[in-house]
């Protein structure tokens, strides 16, 4: 096993993948636990417009997604130049919250921009399961999940360089702590070489026989949509998780800002060994095993939040919590991409709009669940979300057989 980690540094631009999922981590996770706070108490937008704001946030980046996830795989330049564009614009979605004063003028912009940068993420997977296929497919599941756990590991340190950065210059601060890093991030992203291709001899009557495969239709493939339905409500789970935890700590357990960076640091800590692990045991034990067991755990910790009602029991919490993330995040990519080989940008994409989708509903459905039940009892209903995508798990399958696709 040490020598396959090893093996890993000799893929084309696995280091430099490495490194900017590791910014990429810390420049989203500086943001992700304090912007509810900055959106609701600064700016005085309720908490379900808030889940509103970002729900449109989610569908825009759903359509960005899906048109460049269908067409990225069959496009003619490289596809790092994607990734720069979309850096580009998330430069600017977060350059709003330093540039603009007016919070509908904010809310617009970032809705925007966003947007069209949503497809950095997916496309840098993407990209770098191209460069894992030209060396070896047959260690991709743990290439990719070490390759997510860095995302992981840059959320470790996220929220703790955030807190200070509020505690010393405020949310000014924040946002410019944020944008340096997508800075970081693109700048490296330049470096990226394109993935070296085999190039297989065609005869003339091979060339002529050639017909250029089209990525499969989701509400078309039962094999695809069920799992992707299922991914959809771990997702609406984790983000109605993700909507109300800061207020719940802050507001109803009186903990404070410093509460919410504890939560996220010390999760996101853990997710990193617990991704290694799965990636390695990925081989001997089913993807769908795992899926189900990290489903279960997600839906007992949620559910645990609204029984005990105690900040101790939330953090002892992060670790079912941690290996729920770390299959969900780390396996996720993997189990599209080994369904649909061929269209490594549209498995990508399918795992990353199943996360949006689920963005859209969780902030949508966290935000009416605060208003109506409470935040304490929120966290109800996200644990129900995430035992149904644990039945559902049940009803997928390992792999995809000829002739569904």
């Amino acid at each position: 096993m040490v020598k396959t980690m090893r093996e890993l540094f000799h893929i084309q631009n696995y280091r430099l993948f490495l490194l900017n999922m590791t910014l990429l981590g810390m420049a989203v996770s500086l943001t992700a636990p304090f912007l509810v706070i900055f959106m609701t108490e600064t700016h005085g937008m309720p908490t379900a417009i808030y889940g509103l704001f970002m729900a449109t946030v989610a569908v825009g980046s759903f359509m960005m997604n899906t048109f460049i996830g269908r067409k990225s795989d069959r496009m003619a330049f490289d596809r790092k130049y994607l990734i720069i564009g979309a850096l580009m614009m998330m430069i600017i979605a977060f350059s709003s919250y330093l540039l603009i004063g007016n919070v509908w003028l904010l809310a617009l912009s970032y809705i925007l921009f966003a947007s069209l940068g949503a497809p950095a993420m997916p496309q840098l997977y993407a990209s770098a399961r191209e460069s894992i296929n030209a060396y070896r497919s047959s260690i991709a599941v743990l290439a990719n999940t070490v390759l997510r756990s860095m995302f992981s590991f840059g959320f470790l340190f996220g929220p703790l360089i955030g807190s200070v950065l509020i505690g010393i210059y405020g949310f000014n601060g924040l946002f410019t702590g944020t944008v340096i890093m997508f800075i970081l991030v693109l700048g490296l992203s330049f470096l990226i070489r394109p993935a070296e291709k085999k190039v297989v001899p065609q005869s003339a009557v091979d060339i002529k026989s050639y017909e250029e495969k089209i990525a499969p239709n989701l509400l078309r493939t039962p094999a695809l949509l069920l799992p992707f339905i299922a991914f959809t409500m771990l997702h609406v789970g984790q983000w109605m998780y993700l909507l109300n935890m800061p207020l719940y700590v802050t507001k109803h357990l009186g903990e404070g800002e410093r509460g919410v960076g504890i939560l996220s640091s010390l999760c996101a800590g853990l997710e990193v060994p617990f991704m290694i692990f799965m990636g390695m045991i990925a081989g001997r034990i089913s993807s769908k095993s795992l899926l189900i067991l990290g489903a279960f755990l997600g839906s007992l910790y949620f559910m645990s939040i609204g029984i005990f009602n105690d900040f101790t029991a939330m953090v002892i919490g992060q670790v079912p919590l941690a290996i729920f993330l770390a299959v969900l995040l780390g396996l996720g990519i993997s189990y599209f991409q080994d369904l649909l080989p061929d269209f490594p940008g549209y498995a990508s994409t399918l795992f990353a709009n199943a996360m949006i989708i689920g963005q859209l509903l969780g902030n949508l459905l966290g935000g009416m669940a605060s208003d109506v039940v409470g935040l304490e009892y929120s966290f109800f209903v996200s644990g129900t979300f995430v035992f149904i995508a644990f039945i559902l798990f049940f009803f997928t399958r390992s792999e995809i057989r000829k002739g569904e696709i």
